[in-house]
This record gives C-alpha cells, structure tokens and sequence, in this order.
C-alpha cells in the first residue's frame, strides 16, 4: 500500500494547523497591544500614571506568588486617596494520565486585577478572610483565634489575621465589622500602609476603574477614618 498520499494529506493538515495558530497568535498580540495602548491614553488623559512591570512586592500577598507576574499598574487618586491598580497572573501545571502511562502536562494562566488604596499611616501586618469549609471545621475543633471579635455574625463568617492581635479591636470598630457582616467589603490585606485586594480577570474597560474602587476606599475611610 501506497502511504504517501496520506503522510502528504498529513503534512498538509499539520501544516495548515500551524498557519491557523501563528494567524491567532498575532490577532491576539495586536489585540493585547491595542487594550494596553488604551489604557496609557485613558491614564494620560485622567491624570494617572501607568507603569509597565512595576518594582513592586505585590506578589507576595498573591495566589502563586510569581515574582514576575505583575506585568501592569497604573496609579491616581480617588476619593482623596491615592490607588493602584494593577494585573497579576501565574501559571499552574496540570498532569492528566495517558493510556499509555504517559502523562499530558497542561499550563493554566490564572489572571487578576489587583487594587490597592494607600493609608496615610502605616499599621501591622492584617488580613481579612471569608471562612471556607476547612476554616469552619477548624473553628467548630478546636474554637476561635486570638484575632477573633466576639461577634458571632461576623467570626462566623470570617478570620482575622494579624502581626499583632493587640491591634484588631482597635482597627475592626463596629461600622467596619458591621459592613463586613452586611458583604459590601471584599477580603482584603494590609501590609505597612497598602490596603489590598484583588479578584479574577483584567482591566478591558479603563473608564470603570474609578468606580472599582468604592469598596476598598470605603474601607480605608473605616480602617482610617478622616
């Protein structure tokens, strides 16, 4: 039997796939080029200052931890207080078993916004999560931290983290933890003076990023009131 009309019709095939993906890959790279274009003019334009790859330890109160993962900030004034927002992301490595006993290795890019309002002074070390499964199993074991409030609705809810437990009743007055308990505050961290918090995706629309901010400026205005 004759195979070189099908390794032919393969080469064809494979080499059609290859144009497809290098057509793709340049789409999205002008694509990608043109979204961080727009937001070095909305920044001109606004007032802000957008950076590329900024010289920040960010990451270190990130999923993944990626030294070099953010790629983007750009940084303003809103509310009176000075922010930042920023793109983040890191790769993880999936192993699915072949038939063969081979494993597939598949990358995974994890994406997200950063936000960041700056305090006027700097505190210790705190940290603001909503309870998982794992977390309520734990309390329910062995019973509450030092960190906690006292106030079931929101140690139900949540876990305090801090440098200093000396510090959080001074910093969790009844507005904040009553905001908390209401959901109109996202988990967050505070490290020196940079409150932070951070969710899924990326910046495509630069006239939203004003608006982001009203949780978290919210919540330094109750951390730090004026």
């Amino acid at each position: 039997m004759d195979l070189s009309p099908l390794l032919l019709a393969g080469g064809a095939c494979l080499g059609v796939l290859l144009v497809f993906a290098i057509v793709v890959g340049v789409v999205q790279h002008r694509r990608e080029r043109r979204r961080r274009e727009g937001l070095q003019q909305w920044a001109a334009h606004n007032g802000w200052r957008y950076e590329p790859r900024p010289a920040v330890d960010w990451w270190r109160r990130l999923p993944g931890r990626n030294r070099r993962g953010v790629t983007l900030a750009l940084t303003g004034l809103v509310g009176g207080r000075t922010v930042s927002i920023a793109e983040y992301s890191h790769t993880t490595t999936t192993t699915t078993p072949g038939p063969d006993g081979v494993g597939t290795t598949s990358p995974s890019t994890h994406r997200y916004v950063v936000y960041l309002v700056r305090l006027r002074q700097a505190l210790p070390g705190l940290a603001v999560h909503r309870r998982g499964a794992v977390s309520r199993f734990g309390r329910a074991l062995f019973g509450d931290r030092p960190t906690a409030l006292g106030h079931e609705p929101f140690d139900r809810a949540y876990r305090i983290s801090a440098e200093r437990p000396d510090v959080v009743p001074a910093v969790f007055r009844r507005d904040l933890v009553a905001e908390h308990v209401a959901g109109r505050l996202p988990e967050w961290s505070l490290h020196g003076a940079e409150l932070m918090t951070f969710e899924t995706g990326r910046i495509d629309d630069p006239a939203t990023i004003p608006g982001r901010f009203a949780a978290l400026v919210r919540l330094a205005d109750l951390i730090e009131p004026r």
